[in-house]
């Protein structure tokens, strides 16, 4: 009787511990709102949230590099933005140098501008990125790494967008051109000055154009940057919401389940102490 007795009394109490372990475990994923405290509670869910964990921080590293092209890209559009501006500028200048009309002293000053701008391109091809280094590399482009497998380019190199403009005298480079135009209207003999002037026109029109390319060509290469950022977005999304589905504490389930557990216990414990009031006694004699 007395062993019947201890083994019911064990068993309310194993069970009485059983429920108040449960009870602790809802509250730790109330607290940390984490469903699985560790692997072995769910082994199959704690081995695909390690997978995914190390996918986010893949497309982490993915999307730094990505906002890395994006942010040259930006920098090497403005640039090309100013060059543009430069040869409306020196369009300008040449209409006005190609008339006969002007003095001496009128070529001069225009010349003197178009030097200037000429100053500006070099400065332009000379710029830096946000890291001090040449924003456009010189032989090479910058590939940067976005996907596994997957590399693309942000900026074009200098030679291409600045040195390659096609001229009937063969590649030019931009700063060259308005410089070579402010000397053809600082030449003092007419016949020469017209034929060197109208050189020097023609070269203009062909470093506008060539200037519109390239602003192309780097629009091309953002938009591949967007487009990338975009489906690294969807994925980081995906990757986020399944984890999140889970790991992630039923908040409101769990509530209940809590709530449920803890009256279970109380009512538990309440019969308990009622219940072997006499038997303790009983087993003491």
């Amino acid at each position: 009787m007395i062993s019947g007795t201890r083994y019911r009394l064990d068993q309310e109490i194993n069970r009485q511990l059983a429920l108040s372990r449960e009870i602790a475990k809802a509250q730790t994923q109330l607290s940390t709102q984490k469903r699985i405290q560790s692997p072995s509670e769910d082994p199959v869910a704690a081995a695909r949230i390690s997978s995914i964990g190390r996918s986010q921080a893949n497309e982490a590293a993915w999307k730094s590099n990505l906002q890395l092209a994006a942010a040259l890209g930006d920098r090497a559009d403005t640039a090309l933005k100013a060059a543009a501006t430069a040869f409306d500028r020196a369009t300008e200048l040449m209409t006005q140098g190609a008339t006969g009309t002007l003095s001496g002293q009128d070529r001069a000053t225009i010349a003197l501008e178009l030097r200037s701008l000429a100053d500006e391109l070099n400065s332009l091809k000379a710029s830096k990125d946000s890291r001090g280094n040449a924003l456009f590399m010189s032989g090479f482009s910058l590939r940067i790494p976005v996907q596994s497998g997957v590399q693309v380019i942000a900026v074009g190199t200098r030679e291409e967008v600045f040195e390659s403009v096609a001229t009937a005298g063969g590649p030019k480079d931009l700063a060259a051109i308005l410089a070579d135009a402010a000397t053809a209207l600082e030449i003092t003999d007419p016949t020469a000055r017209r034929t060197a002037v109208a050189t020097a026109v023609d070269e203009v029109a062909a470093a506008v154009q060539h200037v519109a390319g390239q602003r192309g060509e780097q629009g091309a290469l953002a938009n591949r940057v967007d487009q990338l950022l975009e489906r690294q977005a969807d994925a980081g999304l995906q990757l986020a919401e399944e984890r999140s589905g889970l790991e992630d504490t039923d908040i409101q389930a769990v509530i209940a389940r809590l709530s449920s557990q803890q009256l279970s216990l109380q009512a538990a414990q309440a019969v308990f102490a009622r219940v072997n009031e006499s038997t303790l006694f009983d087993i003491l004699r």
